[in-house]
C-alpha cells in the first residue's frame, strides 16, 4: 500500500514538472480580459433588466 502511494506521488511530481505555467504578463492580460468581459456581461444583463421591467410595467 505504501509503495502505491509513493508511486502515485512520484508520478504527480513528474507531471507537475511538465506544466508550462503562464508568465506574469499573460496572467495579468487574462485577468484583465476576464474583468472586462464580466463588466460588459453585467451591463448587458442590467440593460435587459431595465428594458423588460419597463415592458412589463407598460403592460400592467
Amino acid at each position: 500500500m505504501a509503495k502505491k502511494k509513493d508511486g502515485f506521488f512520484k508520478s504527480v511530481s513528474r507531471e507537475f514538472k511538465k506544466i508550462t505555467w503562464p508568465t506574469k504578463n499573460e496572467t495579468l492580460n487574462y485577468s484583465l480580459l476576464v474583468i472586462i468581459v464580466s463588466v460588459i456581461t453585467g451591463l448587458l444583463i442590467w440593460l435587459l433588466d431595465i428594458v423588460f421591467g419597463n415592458m412589463l410595467g407598460f403592460l400592467m
